[in-house]
């Protein structure tokens, strides 16, 4: 039996509730887990391989970008079933705009800027946005296809996967849409899933399929995004779903549901401090393994600090950076004497996914 703790935090991925602390300790870890993925990436160009590093993100290469996916897809009952002018202003404010905005300050300060790479931003992503991309094309044909089955939806998009060449955009795209859908169909169906994985052999055998998809991927097999191994990307979901309702709430939990909830912030800045420290110890000739944990630590410490400005709410000039307030919020109708509340003022933000 679940836990007061855990019954607190909500043990269920319905969306009726404003926030469900476990989904965002979830996409928090998972954010993360992005983070050590660039840091290992930008350590291996620097010194070459980094055994044991490079096998741990190899293992957990195939899940990363499916659960975040999977998380932003829980929101969408939700999303459409708001009045089509809010929904797609949502997704241009808290969407659209970050990715537009930050995929110019990535090329500017790569100095990849062009009209080729311009445009490429409208229908490519030429920077590691791209799941930003992804997912605004996703709920773009999320409501136009909101009263067909999610679950349909995404057994046509893992078919298309599986017949698309392997390792182009098309097969990735289709691939992640079938886990954005699946998410959907599982807010809708949340106590049917909840049974589902509650039960031992349930969650042995998805335990067992993602431990055997990551050890591929270890080993070097290609499995990323490829739909014939998306039942151990299904299993890895069934073991998270089961476990993060379980972890209670403490400090550690809190701190993953921070990240959670203003991932935008860490998935659309980390990359700039972690190859600006990488490139200086280059530069002065230190760069070694053991710069791992600083880039970790810049990787996720100024994410964290601007992430806490823009909670305030009190900087426009930040919040701008990854929202646009003026899509986001519009005035509201009130009686003449009647207060706004504390939560119309202030807001919560959602993560990417929102």
């Amino acid at each position: 039996m679940p836990t007061v703790e855990a019954r607190r935090r909500g043990t269920t991925i319905s969306t009726t509730q404003t926030r469900i602390g476990w989904l965002d300790s979830l996409r928090g870890a998972a954010i993360l887990l992005v983070v050590l993925l660039h840091a290992g990436e930008a350590l291996r160009m620097a010194v070459g391989p980094t055994p044991g590093l490079d096998q741990v993100n190899l293992f957990l290469e195939p899940f990363r970008m499916p659960v975040l996916m999977f998380l932003s897809g829980i929101l969408l009952p939700r999303s459409v079933a708001k009045p089509a002018r809010t929904y797609f202003a949502g997704k241009v404010s808290l969407v659209a705009w970050p990715y537009l905005l930050w995929s110019l300050i990535i090329l500017t300060a790569t100095g990849g800027l062009g009209v080729g790479a311009l445009a490429q931003i409208a229908y490519l992503s030429p920077t590691y946005l791209w799941y930003l991309w992804f997912i605004l094309v996703f709920y773009a044909a999320a409501y136009p296809l909101r009263r067909v089955p999610p679950l349909a939806v995404a057994g046509a998009s893992l078919a298309a996967s599986v017949v698309l060449p392997d390792g182009g955009r098309p097969g990735t795209m289709t691939f992640l849409a079938a886990f954005f859908f699946f998410g959907a169909w599982c807010a809708q169906h949340a106590g049917m899933v909840e049974r589902a994985i509650g039960r031992p052999w349930v969650l042995a055998l998805a335990g067992v399929s993602a431990v055997t998809v990551g050890v591929l991927a270890a080993a070097g097999r290609d499995v990323l995004y490829r739909g014939e191994f998306a039942w151990g990307v299904v299993g890895a979901l069934g073991v998270v779903c089961w476990l993060f309702p379980r972890l209670g709430t403490h400090r550690a939990t809190a701190a993953l549901e921070f990240v959670g909830r203003y991932s935008i912030v860490f998935y659309v800045v980390h990359l700039g401090p972690i190859m600006g420290v990488l490139a200086l110890a280059d530069a002065v000739g230190i760069a070694g393994t053991w710069l791992l944990p600083v880039l970790l630590v810049v990787g996720v410490g100024i994410p964290a600090g601007l992430a806490r400005v823009y909670s305030l709410r009190e900087h426009a000039s930040v919040n701008l950076l990854f929202e646009l307030p003026a899509l986001k919020r519009r005035p509201q109708t009130a009686a003449p004497d009647g207060p706004r509340s504390r939560d119309s003022r202030a807001g919560r933000m959602p993560g990417p996914g929102a």
